[in-house]
């Protein structure tokens, strides 16, 4: 939901920046000309501004004139037909249809390629106000609100990012998958026959494996869902708390269960360093505490900037 969130707060500058673009264009003389022409300069306007997807004519009714002019991109997914279709019923023709300036649609599912898109559409009229046409181009949501806070070059390094973040969390299975083997392993000792009543290493070990390799896999699937799967507003501190959380959680986790482990350990095999033990299970207890505080106050500050937006969303 945050892209949609970001789209109300800038919607006022999106609209005057695409408003801006297909109105320089629109204009009576664009309708008279020949088929070519009017080809010709949507694709100039489609090259000048890479942002845009797609861009088409309307007739004053709603029905296309030409085919699509899609960006090089969505070229090769062919999506250049559409002369003669009925667009009557979309929300762009209907909002520009008593419009005078360029209007922007709310945020949809585009049926083109399945991305979420918003359409510029400037109403093309005669002298006396009648309406003759429409230009329409449409453009993906992300490219558009990239472009609006200059976030373009930043968001062409992403695939090489996740790339990375794929090849460290692959890493991390690994050594994961590594500890809980020897874990495995390990547990022979427990159910040996030779082993003595007493000795409790073979358990602690097992255990202490099976605790590392969960803490590390936790540590590999958070990275994987954070930086690969999921789509993150570097923006807002949300998104870096629910990473921080995850990451100190499975920490806390790890540790907590090594303490208590170590509890054990000492109070069989060296009671006079119990008390490492311990320090061990306070100094968890201080991170939880400590990673409390700050979920806490960054809930509080996200509520605070909530609030700012809504109310300069208003006063706008």
């Amino acid at each position: 939901m945050n892209r949609f969130e970001h789209f109300r707060e800038v919607r006022k500058d999106l609209a005057a920046l695409l408003g801006g673009v297909v109105d320089a264009l629109a204009s009576p003389a664009l309708l008279q000309q020949h088929a070519d022409e009017q080809r010709k300069k949507l694709t100039c306007l489609i090259n000048r501004h890479p942002f845009l997807d797609l861009c088409y004519l309307l007739d004053a009714g709603g029905r296309q004139i030409g085919d699509n002019v899609a960006a090089s991109r969505r070229r090769a997914a062919g999506k250049e037909d559409g002369d003669g279709v009925d667009r009557s019923h979309r929300p762009y023709y209907r909002l520009a249809l008593n419009a005078l300036s360029p209007v922007l649609t709310e945020p949809y599912l585009s049926s083109a390629n399945g991305h979420i898109c918003v359409t510029a559409t400037a109403p093309i009229r005669d002298e006396k106000g009648q309406l003759l046409g429409m230009l329409v181009a449409d453009s993906e949501l992300d490219r558009a609100l990239a472009l609006l806070e200059e976030d373009d070059i930043r968001r062409g390094f992403e695939p090489y990012f996740k790339a990375i973040y794929t090849l460290f969390s692959t890493g991390l299975l690994a050594v994961s998958a590594a500890l809980g083997f020897h874990a495995v392993v390990s547990l022979k000792q427990v159910w040996s026959a030779v082993a003595a009543p007493g000795d409790f290493t073979a358990p602690f070990q097992a255990t202490i494996l099976f605790t590392l390799a969960l803490a590390v896999f936790d540590l590999s699937k958070t990275i994987f869902e954070e930086e690969v799967l999921l789509r993150k507003d570097i923006r807002r501190h949300s998104t870096t708390r629910r990473t921080l959380t995850r990451f100190i959680a499975a920490i806390l986790i790890a540790v907590s269960i090594e303490g208590l482990m170590l509890v054990f350990k000492f109070a069989l095999d060296a009671p006079q360093n119990l008390w490492l033990a311990v320090l061990l299970l306070v100094a968890a207890a201080l991170l939880l505490v400590a990673l409390g505080v700050y979920v806490y106050l960054g809930g509080q500050a996200e509520v605070l900037l909530s609030q700012h937006r809504d109310q300069r969303h208003d006063a706008g």
